[in-house]
């Protein structure tokens, strides 16, 4: 972690400009000593000490001290820096904790997420009627990028993921001794001795769940399947950005613009095979509302990645988080960066079409959202939820058995991949759809929420936990995620094109660049170089590890901890 640093350039029109038009590949006019020379000025003229210095994304640099601190300290720091005359801003580099799998056993029952809807199923996004659509079409590839924990080699992942990239830059977090470099392998986010700020948890390979939501293989006779199953090939691009104790704030960042395909400060060698979507189950909690008088904060710094990876036709798709407490604990709105203008936020129903009990409401704080639910599992077995369901059935890696196997697991870290492969399905059909088409289409060409009269009515705003309740439009999202729908639109615009020319209405989800949250017991939901031969950006280094700047909170994961089970080789899990 540390502080992320901008250093003033030699024209204050120059410094002015917006992050966008100097785009996230601009870097500082001085070299590199010089670079250091000024840092370490600006440090000694402000009493604020760091040992390691690595540049980073937008002509700023991340220093750190090499030892966690309390982020009051770091807060502390951060304004001493601001003073000084040759410094143009400066943001705490948060550490947002790991994800949070809650294994329990709630039974096998297929993989209903992915069957056809019915009066049982309204919460499910109606894939098989969606494939039927593409059947016979030409379709182009579409990759999308899964930034979280990393992956594993899963049998039923052979030949649908692309050479990623780690980002995690702290060699005492990686798992893999090192820091930024080429292998995405997810090294297991547990630690033997865990450091003060770190909540101790065994390994969770949550990127190989996420990643299987979307590309598992069909036909192999093995396993199960993913959203994407229409698409041959590769469409994975795996981008680790959490290893143990979370992700910190500039890994994450690199991750989304290296994913894209876009340059930066410090970038290793280009991405070859840019994302069109960016899918990140996890996130912050904060707000990504703009607070006025030019601050440049953490809100500020996604808001300008955001908006750079739009430039590029790029789709941002967050999980909204696992806040909302049954027992009274508080109900929390999407997380950051769910709740950024620009982000297609996505909670989670049961499969009935009612708010799962852990997820999030879609609440706006003020900023412009787009947001949708979709079921996302919801496997509780206390007696009180009568609409326990069977979950998301998807890859896991049992490394007790050290072996790879199904199970049904929730959360909305799972809610995510199922919108972001709804989005690469439109573009697979019609790829020259922008990202306002993009988020026009998955917002507006959905099904509506059912109504249960046994069930109350979500409400904006609440602070205690509501559990299942109806959902409005004012409380999650637009509507129900609906594959068919959204496709058929993609396709009828290709065949007549033109643009959105509605704009979408406004739904009740907060929007921020969030990953992962925490979870109801307290864990959290994970959300994630020396550079490359041919790179001609430069390396980045080890960043820092103030294992104390826990600002990020996860919940995309857990929901309750169930103990650890198996019945028939699948095993359960919250995510």
């Amino acid at each position: 972690m540390g502080l992320i640093v901008k250093l003033k350039g030699a024209d204050p029109a120059v410094a002015s400009q917006s992050v966008v038009r100097l785009q996230a590949m601009s870097r500082p006019a001085a070299t590199p000593q010089e670079a250091r020379t000024r840092l370490y000025g600006a440090s000694q003229r402000q009493r604020v000490g760091y040992l390691l210095q690595k540049p980073t994304a937008f002509a700023a640099h991340v220093i750190h001290g090499g030892r966690p601190v309390p982020l009051a300290q770091a807060e502390a720091d951060a304004a001493r820096l601001r003073q000084d005359p040759d410094v143009e801003w400066v943001i705490v580099n948060e550490m947002v904790p790991p994800a949070s799998v809650d294994l329990n056993d709630p039974g096998y029952g297929g993989q209903t997420w992915l069957q056809a809807r019915d009066s049982g199923h309204a919460g499910v996004a109606n894939y098989p009627a969606a494939w039927a659509a593409l059947s016979g079409r030409t379709l182009s590839p579409v990759v999308v990028a899964v930034l979280d924990t990393g992956i594993l080699p899963a049998p039923d992942l052979d030949g649908r993921v692309l050479g990623g990239y780690d980002f995690v830059s702290d060699p005492a977090y990686s798992g893999d001794g090192d820091g930024v470099d080429p292998d995405p392998r997810d090294e297991g986010d547990h630690l033997p001795t865990w450091p003060a700020g770190c909540v101790a948890s065994p390994s969770r390979w949550h990127g190989l769940s996420v990643a299987a939501v979307l590309a598992a293989n069909t036909g192999n006779a093995s396993g199960g399947a993913g959203a994407l199953a229409p698409l041959p090939g590769p469409v994975v691009l795996p981008v680790r950005v959490a290893g143990a104790c979370g992700a910190q704030l500039s890994d994450i960042l690199e991750g989304m613009l290296w994913a894209a395909g876009i340059s930066y400060h410090g970038s290793p060698a280009r991405n070859v095979h840019p994302a069109r979507v960016v899918n990140l189950s996890f996130g912050g909690v904060g707000s990504c509302a703009d607070i006025g008088s030019g601050a440049r904060d953490v809100a500020w710094l996604y808001r300008q990645t955001i908006a750079t990876l739009k430039s590029q036709g790029v789709l941002v798709v967050s999980s909204a988080g696992n806040g909302d407490k049954a027992t009274g604990l508080g109900l929390w709105g999407a997380t950051r960066p769910a709740n950024c203008a620009g982000v297609l936020a996505v909670t989670g129903l049961n499969e009935r079409g009612y708010k799962a009990r852990y997820a999030n409401l879609l609440n706006t704080d003020g900023v412009q959202f787009f947001g949708v639910a979709v079921a996302s599992g919801d496997t509780d077995g206390s007696p009180s939820n009568f609409l326990m369901d069977s979950g998301i059935v998807t890859q896991v890696y049992d490394d007790v058995w050290g072996a790879f196997t199904l199970a049904p697991t929730a959360g909305t870290s799972l809610a995510a991949p199922a919108a972001a492969g709804v989005a690469a399905l439109m573009l697979a059909v019609n790829p020259g759809l922008t990202v306002d088409e993009l988020l026009w289409g998955l917002t507006q060409k959905n099904s509506p929420f059912p109504d249960n009269s046994a069930l109350p009515a979500c409400v904006p705003g609440q602070v205690t936990g509501q559990g299942n309740c109806n959902c409005t439009i004012a409380t999650c999202g637009a509507g129900v995620l609906d594959a068919e729908s959204a496709v058929n639109w993609a396709i009828d615009r290709a065949t007549s094109g033109g643009g959105v020319t509605a704009t979408p209405s406004s739904t009740s989800g907060s929007q921020s660049v969030c990953y992962f949250t925490p979870s109801r017991e307290g864990g959290g939901d994970a959300c994630s170089s020396p550079s490359s031969a041919g790179g001609d950006q430069g390396g980045g280094g080890g960043a820092a590890s103030l294992l104390d700047l826990l600002v990020l909170a996860f919940i995309a994961a857990g929901v309750g901890r169930a103990g650890r089970k198996s019945l028939n080789g699948f095993k359960g899990g919250r995510r």
